[in-house]
């Protein structure tokens, strides 16, 4: 399917931004980030991104601000500056909410403008940008909170996505699409893939905070050993490859067999199910993989350990639902009256660790698409009545 890019990206201006880190931002809107943003000189820009961290960073954010006092401002930092008239976006960045701000930001003075086009006062509450109310994750988000407009409810496919009476084609456009590749899942995908055919460990090396940490995938035992936390490996996730300086080392047969990625540091040691049922998870982020459609039958080849696997809400019910037959997503969502963004991180998941695909994906690859019908037993006239509804939603297509 041929994708639209935006008919008019936002324009957006830096400072503070090397060329280096610049190209890698230039890069990131034009791949992960779908072309909705695009880098722009002074004068045409938008929006400005201001990289507080940088050398004289106060002596640029203030010549900036005499040059453009009104314009839209994200400001990017380790720790919050604590500037008035910005939408602050903390390091290391997550694209989908470095975007969410830029547009956030554009709208909120677009608000204001529009305020003061219909004779608003000049005594009217003054507009400051403050860190945006969202949780954008990639693409997700909530509803925004505005001093002079009200709620302004944003496209969601986090949470809100509502699937009853929404057909096929017009739900599609509302959900967000991502690409493994485009990842850090990506990376240990790769990285799984050759270790398991050397039959050695492979030790990924990441920059995290100015420091290389370890993650060391041990197909021999089925173990992951990492030296980043939860925490920050999540934000990992959540950002484009491209953005990550990561490097790898394949240990030698007698160094794995002596588990010689052992060190003094502090390090988590899980299954590999376990590790990668959770970067899915974090990299889904309640988004589809690109290939697979709402409408498209799912199939669970057997039941997940999900006692020890990390939790996602309605996981079970899902699960039970899947173990009955293939299913669409859109169709379990509806039946189960659960957001579809929780079936999508479910199937990323669990598709991670080879549990669900596509009808066709699983077992011998032969089995054909069907649609999916829930087969309900008639034990009253309720059953009855709560199968043909069943039957009757999945036969639309």
């Amino acid at each position: 399917m041929r994708k639209e890019a935006p008919s008019d990206p936002i324009r957006v201006a830096t400072t503070g931004l090397d060329e280096r880190a610049q190209e890698t931002l230039r890069m990131a809107f034009a791949s992960a980030g779908k072309g909705i943003c695009v880098l722009s000189d002074d004068t045409a820009a938008e929006v400005n991104i201001c990289n507080m961290d940088a050398p004289d960073a106060q002596t640029l954010w203030q010549q900036y601000r005499d040059h453009y006092p009104q314009r839209p401002t994200v400001v990017i930092a380790l720790k919050d500056p604590g500037l008035e008239q910005s939408t602050y976006v903390a390091k290391p960045i997550n694209l989908g909410l470095l975007i969410s701000a830029i547009k956030n930001s554009r709208y909120q003075v677009m608000i204001k403008q529009q305020a003061a086009s219909h004779g608003a006062s000049s005594h009217s509450q003054k507009v400051t940008y403050t860190d945006i109310d969202t949780a954008i994750d990639a693409g997700n988000t909530k509803t925004v909170k505005h001093p002079r407009a009200g709620n302004i409810a944003a496209a969601t496919s986090q949470g809100e996505t509502a699937v009853a009476g929404i057909k096929w084609n017009e739900l599609k456009s509302k959900i967000s699409y991502y690409s493994p590749e485009e990842f850090l899942q990506g990376k240990i995908n790769t990285t799984l893939s050759l270790a398991n055919q050397k039959s050695v460990a492979i030790r990924l090396s990441i920059m995290v905070e100015g420091k290389w940490k370890n993650i060391t995938i041990d197909p021999t035992r089925n173990k992951v050993i990492s030296e980043i936390n939860n925490d920050k490996l999540e934000k990992l996730c959540t950002m484009p490859l491209i953005c990550i300086d990561i490097k790898s080392n394949q240990l030698s047969r007698r160094e794995t067999e002596f588990k010689a990625y052992i060190s003094d540091n502090e390090q988590l040691e899980e299954s590999m199910e376990q590790f990668l049922w959770k970067i899915a998870l974090w990299t889904s982020t309640g988004r589809l993989h690109k290939g697979i459609t709402p409408s498209s039958p799912i199939r669970l080849s057997h039941w997940p350990n999900l006692t020890r696997l990390k939790n996602t809400p309605n996981s079970l019910r899902i699960a039970a639902l899947l173990a009955t037959q293939p299913s669409p997503p859109a169709l379990i969502a509806k039946v189960l009256n659960v957001p579809i963004s929780q079936v999508f991180s479910f199937y990323a998941a669990s598709q991670a660790i080879g549990l669900t695909g596509p009808t066709g994906d699983i077992n011998s690859g032969n089995i054909k698409e069907r649609s999916a019908h829930f087969k309900v037993p008639s034990r009253s006239s309720h059953h009855t009545l709560f199968g043909r509804i069943l039957q009757r939603l999945g036969s639309h297509d």
